[in-house]
């Protein structure tokens, strides 16, 4: 084995150490939905996930790995692998680009605090992030098999649309040698994706409607346009983290920017098509969460790997200086992760298994009880009205500030005879409200 094949097993070992850091935590309300829905049947994955605006790959993926098991460590594992599979493929990238860059780049994305934490999420997005890397290779690459991934792409997440119309439009603007074999794979890729077109018109038809049944869940599914493009770029480089108190926090934010736009700025090679995989999907996201809320950072973390090979051929150009300063930044990003419950995943397990311990009624403000209860203890008695026949039961206020952003509900209960007797904490889960009855 050479010296940089050694160098490469060693980085894969380091990221693969990573994603297993805190890898058994509780799976949140997200992660528990997808697990529920993975259970179902292959037909029922396609055909009944009306309420569900995602494509089918991951669960089908998904429902094949819950034959092996159902703990969260072993669920984890599948988009674990996803993200260890991306750092090969950045390195094979980078090299394609620069021979230079291959090391760094997948050194820098093995240690990344964002692409951590995602490959760890039993969610799609660890998968959507390697298929962008494998299509931006192929594209770059001009092989035939840009197709079949971008369709890939297409069954896995319905924004990576924005990344082939970014090939397009490169091709279009910077390439036209290339338009009719890429107008060739587009047709390919849309012919590839009509079985399942009737079922995303189904699922787009309920997710524009959102804000009907929930008024404030615009607010959480995307970011200010103004915010969202400096906010995504310091997620991307530090992590989901938030520091206290908040002066600090502004501060690593100016700092963590000013390293990104500096290494953006002195960053060489094919910087035209770097640019345009990070940027103009960005910008598309931005555009279109005017008309439907989606702009989040993961959503987006396809464009992740075109912003770590632009600081990895900063990193090439100053490497004690970058590499120190991005060293430093993941290093926070992951210990701030690893070392604090608050900036972990919501804590359902735990919540759940004090509430079963005390076998009495749980009421939520919902439509339907959450899929962590469908999850964690299906047979646990949830409502989703007050339980007048009940002298006491606890009420949970997670996603009141969505359904119920004007506290009628425990105004509701207080009015009903009910007083509060005891008060817990989850994190991420939020408050629990034990309630009795006074009469």
């Amino acid at each position: 084995m050479g010296k940089e094949k050694l160098i490469l097993v060693i980085i894969l070992v380091l990221g693969l150490i990573l994603r297993l850091v805190k890898i058994d935590q509780s799976f949140w309300l997200d992660e528990a939905s997808q697990a529920q829905m993975s259970s179902m049947t292959a037909k029922s994955i396609w055909f009944d996930r009306e309420d569900d605006f995602h494509p089918p790959l991951f669960y089908f993926l998904s429902h094949f790995w819950l034959q092996f098991g159902r703990s969260e460590p072993w669920l984890r594992l599948l988009p674990v692998s996803f993200g260890i599979v991306n750092i090969l493929a950045i390195y094979y990238l980078a090299k394609a680009l620069s021979p230079k860059v291959g090391l760094i780049a997948a050194f820098l994305l093995a240690i990344n605090p964002f692409h951590v934490y995602y490959s760890q999420e039993f969610r799609m997005y660890s998968l959507l992030a390697l298929l962008g890397t494998l299509s931006m290779l192929a594209f770059y690459k001009k092989h035939w098999s840009l197709f079949l991934l971008n369709t890939l792409l297409l069954y896995t997440h319905y924004v990576s649309v924005f990344l082939i119309a970014t090939q397009f439009l490169y091709v279009l603007i910077f390439d036209r040698k290339y338009l009719r074999t890429s107008i060739i794979y587009f047709l390919a890729s849309s012919i590839l994706y009509l079985p399942w077109l009737p079922q995303f018109l189904t699922q787009f038809k309920g997710g524009v409607n959102i804000d009907q049944s929930l008024p404030g869940w615009r607010n959480i599914l995307t970011l200010s346009p103004l915010k969202s493009l400096p906010l995504i770029l310091f997620k991307f480089v530090a992590g989901r983290i938030n520091l206290l108190p908040k002066y600090i926090y502004a501060v690593y934010i100016i700092f963590v920017l000013g390293i990104t736009a500096a290494g953006l700025a002195l960053a060489r090679g094919k910087r035209r098509l770097l640019y345009s995989w990070l940027f103009a999907p960005i910008i598309g996201s931005i555009f279109l969460s005017f008309f439907i809320p989606q702009t989040q950072s993961f959503r987006l973390i396809f464009v992740l790997p075109a912003l770590i090979l632009l600081l990895a051929e900063a990193a090439v150009r100053f490497p004690k200086l970058f590499l120190t300063l991005l060293i430093y930044v993941a290093i926070v990003g992951n210990y701030t992760y690893f070392t604090r419950p608050r900036l972990q995943r919501e804590q359902w397990r735990q919540a759940i298994t004090f509430l079963r311990q005390q076998n009495i009624t749980v009421m939520v403000k919902f439509f339907d009880k959450f899929a962590p209860f469908y999850w964690y203890a299906p047979d646990l008695k949830v409502v989703t009205k007050i339980p007048l026949d009940q002298k006491q039961f606890y009420f949970m206020e997670y996603l009141t500030g969505l359904t119920d952003p004007e506290g009628k509900t425990q105004k509701e209960i207080t009015e009903a005879g009910y007083v509060n007797t005891k008060t817990l904490n989850y994190e991420g889960v939020g408050l629990i409200y034990k309630y009795e009855s006074r009469n």
